[in-house]
């Protein structure tokens, strides 16, 4: 995995596909820091290292004609977006198409084309969000020295070399297979670690020891190893739609009751990327990753056996439990850096919310 600088930069690929198809996992305003296998491991990460760009010109005079998701159609065909159309803009810095397209091509053969139009605005809502972080360290001044840019570069590079499935390959091709450079490698990195010194300021040794004994459940061990089968309801209103997605999962689990495997199931039905993988989530703990319902359901379920039908934002889901790992004793000295990265993850969280709510945002997409 990249340092813990690098986790602020990072664009997760599954984590938009989970965003646009629901499947469980808290949905949080910026990337997790946490190592803990749960819905990110659906594909790989994809790396984004533009938070260093300039300011974009502003566009005048724009007049393409767009449908819902940026594609225009002249008579019947598709046309190509105009890659200098302004998408959004964050206090008055513009946001083009071909930033979007740069990340979007990393994704298009991973995701049904009727995905797109959500995946489309999942990374719009990324690149503002990391305008308003570039703006906000450039207001600050905030900044961190070439030792510690140098040293996660090689701790990469480090990385690379001892990883089998690189094949030799450098950090230098990786980052171009991403479409980027390690000058703008570079200079995510500075500003990621610079907003991670900033944030860091306010969580000290009280804040970390009253977090960790009212989140013990996320330190201790105990986890599960589950799979799951979702009916995704996100967006449903009609109350006849919700019946029908609940007589479908009462169904699936008839199917189950009656001695059907539980992995084909979730091919066939399950409308989660992990569908086509039997439905595996990996282990979790019970606190942090999963939203709470799926977790407590997954949690009091027996090993081997499958819930019954359990509802979350995201929809109806039917959880098999694989494996329970009891919790251990633990101390806070022996994860107080676990808890760190945590909390500084949650300020970061609550950094980008508030920036947001402060920051002028149109979104044009």
């Amino acid at each position: 995995m990249p340092s813990k600088y690098f986790a602020f930069i990072i664009i997760s690929g599954s984590l938009l596909l989970a965003t646009i198809c629901g499947c469980g996992k808290e949905e949080q305003s910026a990337p997790q820091l946490s190592n803990q296998a749960n819905e990110r491991d659906f594909a790989e990460i994809h790396k984004n290292v533009n938070l260093g760009q300039q300011n974009q010109p502003k566009i005048q005079g724009d007049t393409s004609s767009e449908s819902g998701h940026g594609m225009g159609f002249v008579h019947g065909k598709k046309e190509k977006p105009d890659p200098n159309k302004t998408i959004a803009s964050v206090n008055e810095e513009k946001i083009l198409r071909k930033d979007l397209d740069k990340i979007l091509d990393r994704f298009r053969k991973h995701v049904p084309p009727g995905a797109i139009p959500s995946l489309e605005k999942q990374i719009t809502e990324q690149l503002v969000t990391q305008a308003i972080l570039r703006q906000f360290v450039q207001k600050k001044g905030l900044s961190t020295t070439d030792e510690i840019v140098d040293n996660e570069i090689n701790k990469m590079r480090e990385n690379i070399a001892k990883n089998p499935a690189a094949e030799g390959k450098t950090l230098e091709q990786f980052l171009e297979i991403q479409g980027s450079n390690i000058d703008e490698l570079r200079t995510a990195i500075r500003m990621s670690a610079a907003l991670e010194d900033h944030v860091s300021k306010g969580v000290d040794d009280q804040k970390l020891e009253v977090y960790f004994i009212e989140h013990i459940n996320e330190f201790n061990g105990e986890l599960v190893t589950a799979s799951h089968i979702l009916v995704d309801t996100k967006g449903m209103t009609a109350q006849e739609d919700l019946d029908r997605a609940r007589a479908k999962i009462d169904s699936i689990k008839k199917e189950l009751n009656g001695g059907a495997d539980f992995a084909e199931l979730a091919k066939k039905y399950s409308d989660c990327p992990t569908g086509k993988m039997g439905g595996e989530l990996g282990s979790f703990p019970r606190q942090g990753v999963m939203v709470e319902t799926f977790a407590n359901a997954a949690f009091s379920t027996e090993v081997g056996k499958v819930s019954e039908p359990v509802k979350t934002e995201f929809g109806y889901h039917l959880i098999r439990v694989a494996e329970h790992t009891p919790a251990k004793d633990v101390s806070f000295s022996e994860v107080k850096d676990a808890v760190r990265e945590k909390l500084v993850a949650i300020e970061m969280n609550d950094l980008i919310k508030d920036l947001r709510d402060s920051a002028q945002v149109e979104i044009s997409l």
